[in-house]
């Protein structure tokens, strides 16, 4: 899917540019340093066993131990840069410096805090709402959307334990409509975690119905092969009543009002091999409320001129870990990274932060969330 060098290449060549950070920082810390004249062996020893421990606490480059090494030479680095202009600068700030950064014990405390930080961030669940306005027919004059999107239950922010909070928090929103944009589960998902959440989502009602798009991670195998299958995915979202959607626009009514589903298959799953939004809306926009659903947010300018009102997305996690969702924006690499974005005059696109974590219970950027859109019937 991403390439033998993304992924696994280029984590080898990131650990080895921390590593190489780590191990001049570790000179410097004070029970280290104080071998330097004599002690060399200990001098240049004690660092070694010291990365030696911190690599082999990351040496999953998709763990949490990365995410330590990697906030940890982050801060190394920012104090090393700080240092360095507080000594060219002269005066006392330089040796004030010093004592406070306590010769790089200072990012482990930094780097310890964060990552307890980002603990119950990640566990958080929040609930946003975004109010829009259409001049469309909508069922009573309103529509409520719920999302639910990269839930990859397990060794993220939710696993079994939380679904009576999930069963019970979305049942108190009661939605018009269920709508699932994509990684709900991934290689790392246990067949028990497989069921118990279908189970859950064949108790979720929704008048209007559920509706599932295929994220890049339901079915492919990036790192593992998972403990399920197409088939089951879809016996499972059959019994539950949930339609998936792949590449097809389907038309539903509430209460005499018709709305327009229409699910696009992953762009990252199937390469690009898609049909284009003009392909799936043919007939371009018309006077039916229509809410397209796609796993990465891109191709949103021509969804709004296909006639899309509402796009909803996800994959992005907001980021999830400072400073993925940095390097996103600055590269646009998806076209939202988190929120919502007026795409053109009467369409809305949506991207959420994931109502799940990927791969361990850390979150610095973006949030854990529901994600609901209350739209109104003006005119």
């Amino acid at each position: 899917m991403y390439g033998h060098f993304v992924q696994f290449t280029f984590p080898k060549i990131g650990q080895a540019v921390v590593a190489v950070v780590l191990y001049l920082n570790f000179l410097r810390l004070p029970f280290v340093a104080c071998f330097a004249d004599g002690a060399p062996l200990l001098y240049l020893g004690l660092p070694l066993v010291l990365l030696g421990l911190v690599s082999w606490i990351g040496r999953d480059p998709l763990g949490p131990g990365m995410i330590f090494n990697a906030h940890l030479m982050g801060f190394y680095l920012a104090g090393d840069l700080l240092g360095l202009l507080m000594r060219l600068a002269g005066g006392r700030g330089y040796a004030v410096w010093q004592a406070v950064w306590m010769g790089g014990l200072l990012a482990w405390l930094a780097t310890a805090a964060m990552m307890v930080w980002g603990y119950f961030r990640a566990i958080r669940l929040r609930t946003t709402t975004y109010h829009l306005t259409t001049q469309k027919p909508l069922p009573g004059g309103r529509l409520r959307v719920v999302q639910i999107s990269d839930l990859h239950p397990g060794t993220g922010a939710i696993d079994r334990s939380r679904i009576p909070e999930l069963e019970r928090r979305i049942g108190e929103l009661h939605p018009d409509l269920l709508v699932f944009t994509g990684d709900l589960y991934d290689e790392y998902v246990t067949r028990e975690n497989f069921d118990a959440f279908n189970a859950l989502f064949a108790r979720l009602q929704a008048r209007g119905g559920k509706w599932f798009v295929y994220g890049n991670h339901d079915l492919f195998h990036h790192w593992k092969e998972p403990s399920y299958g197409r088939t089951d995915v879809e016996t499972a979202f059959a019994a539950a009543g949930i339609r998936v959607l792949e590449d097809v626009a389907v038309e539903t009514t509430i209460d005499a009002a018709p709305v327009r589903i229409v699910g696009r298959k992953d762009w990252l799953y199937t390469q690009g091999r898609r049909f284009s939004p003009g392909e799936l809306l043919p007939g371009g926009p018309d006077g039916v409320y229509t809410i397209l659903l796609d796993h990465e947010p891109r191709e949103l300018k021509a969804d709004a001129a296909a006639g899309a009102d509402l796009i909803l997305s996800g994959h992005t996690h907001g980021g999830q870990v400072w400073p993925a969702g940095l390097v996103a924006r600055l590269f646009r690499y998806n076209e939202l990274n988190y929120g919502a974005k007026t795409v053109a005059p009467g369409c809305t696109a949506i991207v959420s932060g994931g109502t799940g974590t990927w791969g361990y219970k850390i979150r610095t950027e973006g949030r854990t969330e529901l994600v609901v859109v209350d739209v109104e019937q003006k005119g």
